[in-house]
């Protein structure tokens, strides 16, 4: 009989359980990491956007000048100084990823850095409850609330597309 010294490597029943193991954290865990990685695409998409509308006011207030926003479903939206054909920035948007909703066609902001007034949503799969809730204020403050939040006092963001 062989002693405990001479043994060697594992045996088939001790490789079978930990690979059992492996797979019950595999298919606990790819559900999860899979929702966090639609959760990060969408906040980095209104973090996108919320930089977006600040370097516009930034512009217009830079230059003295008006800066129009041109909001589009299917297409880049874009930065246009007013009186020009000139496309200043694009923000581009892959709305099989990430959709964004707006409640105005263009957004201006002109030379004094005020703006006009809307709400945008940012959301993935038409679901507000993982959405991030825009606001661009005549003064032309923007900002960005917490996900599934409509405002400060956490009302909850209800619709997408608002």
């Amino acid at each position: 009989m062989s002693r405990h010294s001479d043994m060697q490597g594992f045996t088939l029943i001790e490789l079978m359980i930990v690979l059992a193991l492996l797979a019950i954290v595999a298919t606990i865990a790819v559900p999860n990491f899979s929702s966090l990685i639609e959760r990060n695409r969408t906040e980095a998409q209104a973090e996108e956007l919320k930089a977006f509308l600040l370097y516009a006011r930034g512009e217009a207030v830079t230059q003295k000048a008006t800066f129009t926003v041109t909001v589009n479903d299917d297409e880049p939206w874009t930065i246009q100084r007013n009186g020009t054909n000139d496309t200043i920035r694009m923000l581009e948007h892959n709305p099989a990823l990430v959709e964004l909703y707006a409640s105005n066609n263009e957004i201006t902001f002109r030379s004094n850095g005020t703006a006009t007034a809307t709400t945008l949503a940012v959301c993935h799969d038409n679901d507000p409850s993982t959405g991030y809730f825009l606001e661009v204020q005549a003064s032309g403050a923007t900002n960005l609330y917490l996900r599934g939040k409509k405002a400060d006092n956490n009302t909850a963001l209800e619709s997408c597309t608002q």
